[in-house]
């Protein structure tokens, strides 16, 4: 089974989104660390700004 890095930027994104959510509801950093640390993996992985420019 072969994830497309589309799929695999989504899911950290979702996941991301996620911790922020119980990060900032139970006021607890680890949650909020692991949440940005999720959202980077994401836009590392899927981004439109890690593709090279037009010419």
């Amino acid at each position: 089974m072969q994830l497309n890095k589309r799929n695999i930027s989504m899911i950290f994104l979702i996941l991301g989104m996620a911790f922020l959510t119980i990060g900032i509801s139970t006021d607890n950093k680890a949650f909020s660390f692991a949440a940005i640390g999720f959202i980077l993996i994401s836009l590392i992985t899927g981004g439109r700004w890690m593709r090279p420019g037009k010419k």
